[in-house]
């Protein structure tokens, strides 16, 4: 069944990698600029059914970058199958900020459809945040390439539908895999080194950090 996407307007979109010692000071003044509500934080795990220990652990993790960067939420809590399906898009849906997390990008995007939150999701009008295997969820047309997980070739799927953007994140240019390479012949990659972000809002794109453009079998750095 062909998927449509209806998104709100004014939804912040944030595409990021990972950051290795924490949010580094252009992060910080970004996020600061970008959740001016922060009521509820809502962290969407990887792995909904099993490891919640590690869930924990990350969520805690991403909590603490928050408060070194003086970003606080007066709730903040973890989705995965500690709730039902009505509780998850519930908790999802009232939160101002979804964070999904890394880990598992297919498991994820699984655990999204069979708790119903792709929807909640991409129609959600606040900040949406995705992760390495959050970010590539996040895309209209997913492109997934990910040997740890076991995605030997290029996968391509529809993923949430939050943005038009198929990213590619831990990218290092001086390693870039020819699978990778293959599949931007048919679509754009667009390569997320650690500590770099990508932003959608109200029809704009910001690059921050270190980008890269894959088209074509070409690469280029675009900031």
């Amino acid at each position: 069944m062909q998927r449509v996407f209806r998104r709100a307007k004014m939804s912040t979109y944030i595409l990021t990698s990972m950051f290795p010692d924490g949010f580094d000071e252009e992060t910080t003044r970004l996020l600061g600029r970008l959740i001016p509500r922060r009521g509820r934080f809502a962290f969407v795990a990887s792995d909904f059914e099993h490891r919640h220990d590690t869930t924990d652990f990350y969520f805690g993790g991403v909590l603490t970058w928050f408060r070194d960067a003086g970003i606080s939420f007066e709730r903040s809590y973890v989705v995965d199958g500690r709730m039902t399906p009505s509780e998850a898009q519930a908790a999802a849906r009232e939160a101002d900020v979804v964070w999904l997390s890394g880990g598992d990008t297919l498991a994820q995007f699984g655990s999204l459809e069979e708790y119903g939150l792709v929807d909640v999701i991409r129609q959600h009008p606040g900040v949406i945040i995705g992760m390495s295997a959050g970010a590539i969820n996040m895309a209209k047309t997913a492109v997934l390439y990910d040997p740890p997980y076991g995605v030997h070739t290029a996968t391509v799927y529809a993923g949430i539908g939050c943005v038009d953007i198929s990213a590619d994140p831990h990218f290092e240019p001086d390693r870039i895999a020819a699978t990778l390479l293959n599949a931007s012949e048919e679509r754009v990659i667009y390569g997320l080194c650690d500590n770099s972000i990508i932003v959608c809002h109200d029809g704009q794109t910001e690059y921050h950090s270190e980008v890269y453009r894959l088209s074509g079998g070409e690469v280029e750095r675009i900031n």
